[in-house]
C-alpha cells in the first residue's frame, strides 16, 4: 500500500509488478481497489498494475467538501503519481465511475495512453442519480435531505416500483448504495466533490480517431444501469472501437470481464 499526499487529499494505491507496461485500474462507486485483485492472475512479467482507491473510497481521503475535484486538479495528481512511480505511458482500465475517471484521464493525456478497457462506464450518458446531485440551490439541499433522512425517499422508490415506473434492479442498486448513513454520506460527498468531473466526449472521440489507441467497451446483457444502447452514440463514432457484451449484470461485470479474459484469451490488444 502506498499513499500519494496532495494538497486536496490523500490518494491510496498499490503497485503490483515493476514492468514497463503500466496499467491504472479505477473501480466503481462504493468499491475499492481490491475489486481488481483477481486480475493479478493474468499479469505478465513486463506489466505493472496500479490499483487506485478513488477519493472517498477505500483508504483514500479528501480534505474538505468545499474543495471540488476539477480536471486540472486531477491532472496534477496524476502527474505527481507518474513522477513518484517513474512512468509516462500507460493503459487505462475502468468500471462504472472508474470508467468516467478513465475517460477524463484520456482526455487529459491523449498522447500518453496506450489502450482503454471500459466496463459499463459512467460519463457517456449521464443518469438521473448524477443529475439529482448537480441540481442547483434548494434542489441540492433537497437531495442532501434525502441522503440523510431517507425513509420517505425509500417509500417513494417502493411506490414507483409497484406501479411499474422503476425496475427491480434499479431499486436494489439504490437501496444497496444508500442502506446505511455512512453509505449515504459517501453518495452525497462523492457526487458534490466530483461535480466538475465530466468528460468532454467530443474531444475524446476526436483524439481516439486521431491516435487510434485500442479501446474496448464492455457491457452486460442484464445491466439496466448502463446499456449498449446508452453507449451506442459514442461508440458508433469511433470506427476501431470494439464492443463486447457479456451475459452479466452491472454489479458482476468486473468479475465476469476477468473470467472472460482469463478463459478466452481474448483482448490481446490490451493485455
Amino acid at each position: 500500500m502506498k499513499f500519494l499526499e496532495t494538497t486536496l487529499g490523500r490518494l491510496a494505491y498499490e503497485r503490483q509488478g515493476n514492468g514497463p507496461e503500466v496499467y491504472l485500474f479505477f473501480h466503481g462507486f462504493g468499491q475499492n481497489r481490491k475489486i481488481y485483485h483477481p486480475f493479478l492472475q493474468i499479469r505478465k512479467e513486463n506489466q505493472s498494475f496500479l490499483f487506485i482507491d478513488i477519493f472517498y473510497h477505500g483508504e483514500s481521503s479528501w480534505r474538505s467538501i468545499t474543495n471540488k475535484l476539477t480536471k486540472e486538479a486531477w491532472k496534477d495528481i496524476l502527474l505527481q503519481l507518474m513522477a513518484d512511480e517513474s512512468f509516462k505511458e500507460f493503459h487505462l482500465i475502468g468500471y462504472s465511475m472508474g470508467g468516467k475517471f478513465s475517460l477524463i484521464t484520456y482526455e487529459l493525456f491523449p498522447n500518453y495512453i496506450k489502450s482503454l478497457l471500459l466496463m459499463a462506464p459512467d460519463g457517456i450518458k449521464t443518469g438521473f442519480w448524477y443529475n439529482m446531485a448537480t441540481f442547483p440551490g434548494i434542489l441540492n439541499r433537497v437531495f442532501k435531505h434525502v441522503v440523510f433522512h431517507p425513509d420517505r425517499f425509500f417509500r417513494t422508490i417502493d411506490g414507483l416500483y409497484k406501479i411499474g415506473l422503476l425496475q427491480s434492479s434499479l431499486v436494489k442498486f439504490v437501496k444497496f448504495q444508500m442502506q446505511t448513513r455512512t453509505k449515504r454520506a459517501q453518495v452525497y460527498f462523492t457526487w458534490n466533490v466530483f461535480k466538475p468531473m465530466q468528460p468532454d466526449l467530443g474531444s475524446i472521440i476526436k483524439m481516439l480517431r486521431l491516435h487510434q489507441q485500442p479501446i474496448i467497451l464492455i457491457t452486460g446483457t442484464y445491466d439496466k444501469m448502463v446499456t449498449s444502447e446508452n453507449l451506442d452514440r459514442f461508440s458508433s463514432k469511433i470506427p476501431h472501437l470494439k464492443n463486447l457484451e457479456l451475459p452479466s449484470g452491472h454489479n458482476t461485470l468486473v468479475e465476469d470481464t476477468f473470467d472472460f479474459i482469463k478463459n478466452s484469451g481474448e483482448i490481446r490488444d490490451i493485455f
